[in-house]
């Protein structure tokens, strides 16, 4: 008869301080905080590992996942999408063979930044070959003032493919506020909103399309502070008044 493992029985107990000997030992020498313990710009100290003993007195544990105040995640469940970007600015082509080679590895999402300057329907039928886009979700990242052009290709396009436009699922990142931080770019309200209309009304098609981007790496590339990042990052999404 063949004997299961017991993991209690094999794999017994480690108090916290027997990992921390153990860690110690095996960096020889060097200082256990200077080497592994990360402090924050803000002055938190992110420890190497964590225990259950850790979770004492925290909140967290007693909300569930996708229920306000939201603190453990807005998902009800552990679905996450497994996506690569790819960048196909230079070649439609080698881009779409490379998504088809990730694609037969598992990925189930798929990022191409796009060249504003190249877009036109054969770019992106070029692009999508042999994609089938009821099956992953494809999302593109592109300049905002060609991301309505871009939305009225793909509707062209999955419509010629014979696809229900309820069965497929993706983006179009457009943030203007993403140039105006990088490039310094001045755009008024009233600018920034037409673009936002524009892509906005030329996705109505493409219903499960999200349109609207908001990125945070920009702020986090700059040299924001972690609580920095998570307090603007909200404020880029809220129309002004």
């Amino acid at each position: 008869m063949e004997e299961k493992l017991n993991l209690l029985a094999d794999f017994p107990a480690i108090s916290t301080k027997e990992w921390k000997d153990k860690i110690i030992t095996d960096l020889k020498g060097a200082d256990f905080d200077k080497k592994l313990v990360w402090r924050t710009p803000e002055g938190f100290n992110v420890q190497p590992f964590y225990r259950q003993e850790d979770l004492r007195g925290l909140k967290t544990t007693v909300s569930a996942p996708g229920q306000f105040p939201y603190v453990r995640g807005t998902r009800t469940n552990n679905e996450w999408f497994i996506r690569q970007n790819i960048c196909a600015c230079e070649n439609a082509r080698k881009a779409n063979k490379k998504a088809l080679e990730v694609l037969n590895k598992g990925i189930t999402s798929l990022g191409f930044c796009l060249n504003a300057d190249k877009l036109n329907y054969r770019y992106i039928k070029n692009l999508l070959k042999d994609i089938d886009a009821r099956a992953i979700t494809i999302n593109f990242s592109i300049c905002a003032c060609k991301a309505a052009e871009l939305a009225n290709i793909l509707v062209r396009y999955y419509g010629r493919c014979g696809y229900d436009f309820k069965s497929v699922y993706g983006s179009i990142n457009v943030d203007p506020i993403k140039n105006m931080l990088i490039k310094g770019k001045d755009l008024s309200r009233e600018q920034v909103a037409e673009k936002l209309v524009a892509a906005v009304n030329a996705c109505k098609t493409l219903v499960n399309y999200r349109v609207v981007g908001v990125n945070s790496v920009i702020l986090n590339n700059s040299g924001a502070y972690c609580a920095q990042e998570l307090a603007l990052t909200p404020s880029l999404g809220v129309p002004s008044t």
